[in-house]
């Protein structure tokens, strides 16, 4: 796709990036898993909708007709990237029938979807036109650019709930490849419409909002999806108080709500940083999709740090790994998964902690799919000396760091660079050039901000200049046939930390976790006794085989905290890397491992109770609020950590060692610790 006029960064066709390595298998784990089979999740991803109007009338209530459009449309967008660029064509063509299907129905003036979308709960288009975007941007297929533009044009666009105004990011985007002004013109009118709202629901999204210092409250969601729209306004108008207002918006999120993962709070609403605030699988996918385009908009590359952390940490975290089963809501401290172990305010004590593949609200089932593809579609970008890919680059970036492979034409010739690194699981990166002709141009690399001694060579010999934490590091040179640039980025073990009195462990851009081992059963209780009576709108779900239910208890001990701080880690500390070609993120072949001294805590234990008190959505008109409701049953949830003022009592006597591995590579785990302090250690 084309980048915006003001944009410092265009992105390059996904048709031309081929992830390699773990990616690649990420991707094909993901498509053998719950992508590539739909129909085992539910309702509403075992039915087809956007290829089929009449559809609508299986919804018992019009006011939510809009939700299963907005589910099925992440898993669209998701499995149509994932297809491709694991190369299962026949996962990518489940989703292009549902895009051409889409189109082929249009109606005669060129509206898609159900009439009854014409002019209220257009949300959901966002999330399936950018499958549309994807698919032309992997097969230059210029009707369905036409196809977007005869529908924005045959009916104005409604701004009535928050979300209606998330149309304003395709617009733009269609306005970037076709120039065509009344686009930009509607997104203009649509945002300021938007912004001239004054809703509770509203508040934090609009400029005014985003521009104040008040904290973020609001759905993470919801946030992401429009926050970033500031951004995009800018990047099409030059409007830099637009820019201004969402780069302040996200700097608010991540000094009120970063969690240890590297995403924010948002189970559902951000509610801070605690060691149990927790936050939805969505919001992996739509807080990196909208880091991506901050990096691109503003060549900022600590949103390629932020982005790198989430993709990660965040997102194995939250799924199994072989891709058939995710959470609803996950937690960097998770000491149990079962049907009746949510400990998040919003739906306490019902299974959106359990590991599933499908859950009784679909969002986070349909936009997990989106995650990895949204992280391989970023990790190169162009320099806006190029443009689709004609050959008129100048400037070549890896921006986001991983296994891969580009093929495009820079500086009048064909170049491919391979990318060959098992990163973030070894501390380096190496690139091949390989130009059809010499050629001369830019090719840049990020430096992470969290590496203190990066070390870049071209051809084996140091570079002149030596690199910048932080930075975009440029080698303009001639570039010849097998040219290598090698970029060493030594990890360093750092501590963090946490409300509450916690602490938690980096090594890089990995975050460590004690893996807490698992007693795992099939849970055979069937969602649809937890669904919401207003998401009732079908069956219950059907489960195949190969694609259960998981309950997930404690099998080890995990009651400790750690007595080491960051003057300790040093001498403490030992870390030790593991080559091989195992998958780097199974739950048993973890890439690296870290052994630290801690002590056990006493009387810390699993929180049991017969009742909670649960807060849940009451729907009226489409429209949601939250209701608190006192329910009884037997809950088992993980604890919060003990008060640092009672803390020094009940630390154990001795000093033990344990061993933390990367986030990802649990399921059940404790990140962040209570903090004993330094203790003699015991090597």
């Amino acid at each position: 796709m084309a980048a915006l006029p003001h944009a410092q960064y265009e992105p390059v066709r996904l048709a031309q990036v081929r992830p390699r390595g773990w990616l690649l298998e990420f991707l094909r784990r993901q498509c053998a898993g719950i992508t590539g089979h739909p129909q085992t999740s539910g309702y509403p991803l075992d039915h087809t909708f956007w290829d089929d109007p009449s559809r609508l009338a299986d919804v018992a209530d019009p006011a939510m007709a809009w939700w299963p459009y907005e589910q099925t449309a992440y898993w669209v967008d998701g499995a149509l990237k994932a297809g491709f660029l694991a190369g299962d064509e026949s996962v990518r063509e489940l989703a292009v029938a549902q895009v051409e299907g889409a189109i082929a129905k249009a109606a005669p003036d060129g509206f898609i979807g159900p009439e009854m979308f014409r002019d209220r709960d257009r949300w959901a288009y966002l999330v399936f036109f950018r499958a549309v975007l994807a698919q032309y941007d992997i097969t230059g297929d210029r009707r369905l650019i036409d196809a977007l533009v005869r529908h924005y044009r045959s009916t104005p666009h409604p701004m009535g709930f928050a979300r209606d105004v998330s149309g304003v990011e395709i617009l733009l985007a269609l306005y970037a490849e076709t120039g065509e002004p009344d686009l930009l013109e509607q997104a203009t009118d649509l945002y300021a419409r938007f912004n001239a709202q004054d809703s509770e629901h509203a508040r934090d999204f609009t400029l005014a909002g985003m521009r104040s210092d008040r904290p973020v409250t609001t759905h993470g969601v919801s946030f992401n999806e429009l926050a970033k729209l500031g951004a995009l306004m800018y990047a099409a108008t030059g409007d830099r108080e637009s820019l201004d207002a969402t780069v302040h918006a996200y700097a608010k999120v991540e000094r009120d709500h970063l969690l240890a993962d590297g995403l924010h709070s948002g189970a559902e609403a951000m509610s801070g940083n605690g060691p149990l605030e927790s936050h939805e699988s969505c919001t992996i996918s739509d807080h990196t999709w909208s880091l991506g385009h901050l990096l691109q908009i503003t060549g900022d590359p600590h949103y390629a740090d932020r982005l790198e952390r989430v993709v990660f940490n965040a997102l194995p975290g939250a799924v199994t790994k072989d891709f058939t089963a995710l959470q609803y809501f996950s937690c960097a401290n998770q000491l149990i998964a079962t049907n009746a172990s949510n400990h998040n305010p919003m739906s306490r004590g019902d299974n959106r902690m359990s590991f599933r593949p499908g859950h009784p609200v679909q969002c986070c089932t349909g936009n997990i799919q989106r995650a990895l593809p949204n992280y391989v579609e970023r990790m190169w970008m162009r320099g806006r000396g190029g443009n689709r890919g004609d050959g008129r680059g100048e400037e070549i970036v890896a921006a986001l760091f991983g296994p891969s492979r580009i093929e495009a034409p820079i500086a009048g010739t064909a170049v491919t660079i391979e990318e060959q690194t098992r990163y973030p699981f070894e501390p380096g990166v190496t690139f091949t050039v390989t130009p059809e002709h010499p050629a001369r141009f830019t090719f840049t690399v990020r430096i992470p901000e969290w590496c203190q001694a990066p070390v870049v060579t071209v051809g084996g010999e140091p570079t002149d200049q030596p690199p910048v934490p932080g930075t975009f590091y440029r080698i303009e040179r001639e570039w010849q046939p097998g040219d290598r640039v090698e970029v060493r980025l030594p990890f360093p073990l750092t501590s963090r930390c946490w409300a509450d009195g916690g602490t938690s462990l980096e090594l890089g851009p990995l975050t460590l976790s004690l893996p807490v081992s698992t007693t795992l059963t099939v849970d055979t209780e069937d969602d649809w006794e937890q669904t919401p009576v207003e998401f009732r709108l079908a069956g219950p779900q059907r489960r195949l085989p190969g694609f259960p239910a998981y309950t997930l208890v404690p099998g080890s001990e995990w009651a400790y905290a750690l007595a080491v701080d960051e003057a300790s880690l040093a001498d403490t500390a030992e870390v030790v890397w593991t080559d091989g070609e195992a998958f780097p993120l199974d739950v048993d072949t973890p890439a690296v491992r870290v052994s630290v001294p801690a002590r056990r805590v006493r009387d810390w234990a699993l929180v049991e109770t017969d009742r909670v008190s649960r807060l849940l959505p009451s729907f009226e008109n489409g429209r949601f609020r939250m209701v608190e409701h006192e329910v009884e049953g037997r809950f088992t949830l993980t604890p919060p950590l003990p008060a640092p003022d009672t803390l020094a009592e009940r630390l154990g006597d001795e000093t033990e060692r344990i061993e933390l591995v990367p986030y990802g590579n649990t399921l059940l785990r404790l990140t962040v610790f209570p903090a004993a302090g330094p203790q003699t250690s015991a090597r």
